[in-house]
């Protein structure tokens, strides 16, 4: 006769949510859970003192830890999982723990965490997340001996010091170092970390160099040195084959006038050069790379070399903060490029009359952002820029001409939607209105499927609005039979708004949803609109950076009849699938701008 023995096995999760209440924990809760094996504590709790938890623990998740270490009897031989997210953790435990089958630790947020655990008896730890553990200044040495670990975060971890001097993490995928501002020297590497694909020293302004054996991280496919120190970009870099993001926004080469002055004293021609232009012919064996970042890095005239056309497969190119007169020609050949921003660069001359720099024939061009340049005006030939989806000429003081640009722009990718912006361009707003924008629009686009936003200033909202109120959200009804009525051809909204403070990212924008008002009455609390069984049409914002809107501005948005009433809404009513809203003809609408 064999005897078969079930042992109880534990699963507690214990949720609080939305309670006014403090909710208090004994310190011997769970002193009689021997056989505990997964905890998961969700809500805020009070806990002076905790003395035991059971040594039989594989999962220990719980948020918002609210005592300084984990009770000192605890044994986690058999910890698998250890999450302690926005915890008061200062560190886990006193001494050296036996931690053979722990393979994840997360403490994100744990702002009083001032030491690491000894890592030496972790030798199976795979991912290490300590993003926002603002007060650690160092971590264990043995950190650098985990060779199975493939993430390392430590984002933001804002009074780190250093690291171990060497790291032989053979397995990382992802390391993670942004906005460790104190961060002195990234460590030297001990192999080939051929697995590496993420590397991410953002913020990391104390950092000057990168270990040249780095060269050996085959796979990397992001790398970020925006606002470092790094003088001169690693050599290396054209030699990472599979490199499909690089940044070094903020990596200064000498100032506009460091050259000038260079020039004028003789200097060769390579000595005075930026460090960062000089890399950028390099970059054209990156077959790969699809997003180049560039930012703010005092580029000027003649930096931009012809070789970058030859990165083939590149479609993100940021330039913002650079010093150019005209748009660099090398960009004309960038024939797979979406997205292009040459803001603030200082730009005069945007292809007007025979000039070389023009960019009309970059088809692929979806987002195109200008803003904060002294050109007046935009060449007509960039109308030919046929899959434009945004253009954006925000603080552009001088711009008092556009062309039938938007006439021109078709949106028949996946989103369906056209911007344009043009915040604090005052001149323009006297020459063109958001009306005129939108006729012009309505007129190329009238049996499209398709939205158009418009951004401009402006301080008046035309009679023919026939709904107009104040407050956040709008209630509009539709006419009968409105789904088989040929004469009206879309819906427009507006609202005027004026953003006064510069100290904080705004956004403008919302919620739109058709309802039946035969579903029941409708109500709206602040921002929240509450109806029984609406249909959302879009859910979209716009951001705004931190520069201020100075004046009233107007923002116009557009549905067209097809957007609002697709012909598969029109066929799934008649056929009643699927859909549990009533799809009656005695329709309304409801329209939600937030600022």
């Amino acid at each position: 006769m064999f005897l078969y023995i079930l042992m109880l096995i534990f699963v507690l999760l214990m949720i609080f949510r939305e309670s006014s209440k403090t909710l208090n924990l004994s310190v011997d809760v769970f002193s009689k859970m021997k056989n505990l094996r997964l905890l998961r504590v969700l809500g805020h709790l009070n806990c002076d003192d905790l003395k035991y938890l059971s040594n039989e623990l594989r999962l220990l998740d719980w948020t918002g830890y609210p005592l300084t270490s984990l009770p000192s009897s605890f044994q986690p031989d058999n910890l698998v999982v250890l999450l302690l997210p926005y915890s008061l953790i200062q560190q886990l435990w006193k001494g050296n723990r036996p931690l053979y089958k722990l393979k994840i630790i997360s403490l994100e947020g744990s702002q009083k965490l001032i030491k690491t655990p000894d890592f030496t008896t972790a030798p199976y730890l795979e991912v290490l997340i300590m993003e926002g553990c603002t007060s650690l200044v160092d971590v264990h040495p043995s950190l650098g001996l985990l060779k199975r670990l493939k993430l390392l975060n430590l984002r933001d971890c804002k009074s780190l010091r250093s690291l171990p001097t060497k790291i032989g993490m053979e397995f990382l995928e992802t390391l993670i170092l942004s906005g460790c501002s104190n961060l002195a020297r990234f460590p030297d590497t001990d192999g080939k970390m051929e697995h590496l694909k993420t590397l991410d020293l953002s913020g990391c302004y104390k950092v000057e160099y990168l270990p040249e054996n780095l060269q050996q991280a085959e796979s990397l496919e992001e790398l970020d040195l925006s606002e470092t120190a790094i003088k001169e970009p690693p050599s290396f870099i054209s030699q990472l084959k599979n490199l499909k993001f690089l940044s070094v926004n903020g990596c200064k080469g000498p100032s506009k006038l460091k050259r000038d002055l260079l020039s004028l004293f003789k200097v060769s021609q390579r000595v005075r050069m930026n460090p960062i232009a000089l890399m950028l012919p390099s970059l054209s064996s990156l077959s790969s790379l699809r997003k180049l970042k560039l930012r703010d890095c005092n580029l000027g005239e003649g930096d931009i070399p012809s070789a970058i056309s030859c990165i083939s497969s590149l479609t993100h190119l940021d330039l913002h903060s650079n010093n150019f007169n005209s748009i660099p020609v090398s960009l004309t050949r960038l024939s797979k490029l979406e997205y292009l921003r040459l803001s603030n660069c200082g730009l005069c001359n945007i292809g007007e009359g025979d000039n070389p720099s023009d960019i009309s024939g970059l088809s692929s061009l979806r987002v195109l952002e200008l803003g904060g340049n002294n050109f007046t005006s935009i060449a007509t030939s960039f109308t030919r820029l046929s899959n434009l989806e945004f253009l954006g000429v925000s603080n552009c003081c001088e711009l008092e001409s556009l062309p039938v640009l938007l006439a021109r722009m078709r949106t028949d990718w996946k989103d369906d939607k056209a911007y344009f912006i043009a915040t604090n361009s005052y001149k323009l707003a006297e020459n063109i209105s958001a009306i005129s924008l939108l006729k012009t629009y309505i007129k190329a686009f009238a049996n499209s499927r398709k939205r158009f936003d418009v951004v401009i200033p402006g301080n008046e909202i035309p009679e023919w609005f026939s709904q107009q109120r104040g407050g956040s959200v709008i209630e509009i009804p539709l006419p009968l039979n409105i789904q088989n009525d040929s004469q009206w051809i879309g819906v427009a909204f507006c609202c005027i708004f004026v953003n006064d403070c510069g100290s904080e990212r705004r956004v403008l924008g919302g919620p739109t949803y058709i309802y039946s008002r035969n579903s029941g009455q409708s109500s709206s609390n602040g921002s929240v609109f509450q109806v029984k069984n609406p249909r959302e049409v879009d859910f979209s914002y716009l951001f705004f950076t931190r520069a201020p809107t100075t004046k009233d501005h107007l923002s116009l948005r557009y549905f067209s009849r097809e957007f609002l009433y697709p012909l598969s809404l029109k066929d799934k009513c008649e056929t009643k699938n699927l859909w549990t809203m009533d799809c009656s003809d005695d329709d309304a609408m409801c329209f939600s701008y937030l600022s």
